[in-house]
C-alpha cells in the first residue's frame, strides 16, 4: 500500500500566491476588528463621561442655588421679616448646601485625577481609629441634615495600617457619604476599626439602608454610572462613592470588599496591611477569598452579623 504524500506548494505557484493573499487579508481583517473595538470602547467611555458631567451639572447647581437663595433672604432680613428661628434654619441650610457642593467638587477633582492617572501616593503608618474619628467629624453636617446617626464602635486591637492616610481618608469619606445617602430618615450607620484575621488593619462601614441587588452593586462599582432606587430621583450626588473608594484602596495594595442585600443594607470593608506585614511577604488570600470579593455573595442574613 502506498503512503499518501502531502501536496507540495512550490514557491511562486498559484496556490502559494493565493495562500499568501488570504493570510494578508486575515491580518488586515484582524487589525480592522481591533481598531473598531477600540473605537467603540472609546465612544462608550466618552458617552459615560458626558452623562456623568451632565448629571454633575444638576448636582452642582442645586446646592449653589440654595446657597444664593437663602443667603439673599438673610441679607434682606427686613424685607422677609425673619425671626430668630428662621435665621438659624436658613443659615443651617446654607451650611448644608455648601457642604454638599464641596463634596461634589472634591468628587469631580478626584475622578479627574484618577482618570488621568495623576494621583500621588505616599506610604506611612495610618491609625485607622483616628482616621475614623476625623471622617465622622467631616460628615456630621450631612448626617445631621439626613437625620442619620453614625456610631463609632470601639476599636478592636491596634488597627495600624501601612499606606496613604490622605487617600484612605478620602475613600472613607466616600463610604460614609454613600452610607448616609442610602439611609432613610432615622437611619443608623455603624463603623469600626479593627485588626482582621490576616493581621491587616480594617475599617467596616455598615448601614441599614435599602441595600442593592447584585446587578445594582456591580453598576455602583463603575465610576461613571448613576445609581438610584427605582424612579426615586431625590438622591444626592453622582453615586460613585464605592467606585472611587475601591480605587483609592486598591491603589495602595489594600483590599476592598462589599456585601449588600436588598432590604438589609450594605457592609463595606477596607483594609491595609500592617507596617510589619508590609515589610514582610504579603500573606496569601487562599481559603478566605469570599471575605475579599468586590461583589456581594448571596448568603442572606450575614449583613447584620459582619460588623
Amino acid at each position: 500500500m502506498r503512503t499518501p504524500k502531502l501536496f507540495a506548494q512550490s514557491e511562486g505557484s498559484l496556490i502559494a500566491d493565493y495562500a499568501s493573499r488570504m493570510s494578508e487579508a486575515l491580518v488586515r481583517r484582524s487589525a480592522e476588528i481591533e481598531v473598531r473595538a477600540a473605537r467603540v470602547e472609546a465612544e462608550i467611555a466618552i458617552k459615560a463621561r458626558s452623562e456623568f458631567l451632565a448629571n454633575m451639572n444638576h448636582e452642582l447647581r442645586t446646592p449653589l442655588n440654595a446657597i444664593i437663595g437663602f443667603a439673599t433672604m438673610l441679607r434682606d432680613v427686613d424685607q422677609y421679616k425673619l425671626d430668630e428661628e428662621q435665621h438659624y434654619t436658613y443659615a443651617e441650610y446654607i451650611l448644608q448646601s455648601a457642604d454638599l457642593l464641596l463634596g461634589h467638587i472634591n468628587t469631580i477633582l478626584e475622578v479627574a485625577a484618577l482618570d488621568s492617572s495623576s494621583v500621588d501616593m505616599t506610604d506611612d503608618a495610618v491609625d485607622f481609629s483616628d482616621l475614623l474619628d476625623e471622617a465622622i467629624e467631616r460628615v456630621q453636617i450631612r448626617a445631621k441634615a439626613a437625620c442619620v446617626v453614625v456610631e463609632h464602635k470601639e476599636t478592636v486591637g491596634e488597627a495600624i495600617g501601612w499606606g496613604d492616610a490622605q487617600r484612605t481618608g478620602q475613600a472613607l469619606d466616600h463610604l460614609l457619604q454613600t452610607a448616609i445617602k442610602a439611609c432613610d430618615e432615622g437611619g443608623h450607620i455603624l463603623v469600626r476599626a479593627s485588626v482582621n484575621k490576616h493581621d491587616w488593619a480594617e475599617i467596616a462601614v455598615r448601614d441599614d439602608g435599602a441595600g442593592l441587588s447584585p446587578d445594582a452593586l456591580r453598576e455602583s462599582l463603575d465610576a461613571f454610572k448613576q445609581m438610584h432606587r427605582g424612579l426615586d430621583r431625590s438622591f444626592a450626588g453622582p453615586g460613585i462613592g464605592y467606585a472611587v473608594a475601591k480605587t483609592f484602596i486598591e491603589m495602595q495594595g489594600g483590599r476592598f470588599s462589599i456585601k449588600s442585600y436588598e432590604g438589609q443594607g450594605t457592609l463595606v470593608r477596607i483594609s491595609l496591611p500592617s507596617p510589619a506585614l508590609k515589610s514582610a511577604e504579603k500573606p496569601s488570600n487562599s481559603g478566605d477569598a469570599a471575605d475579599e470579593t468586590s461583589i456581594a455573595d448571596n448568603h442572606a442574613g450575614k449583613i447584620h452579623d459582619a460588623a
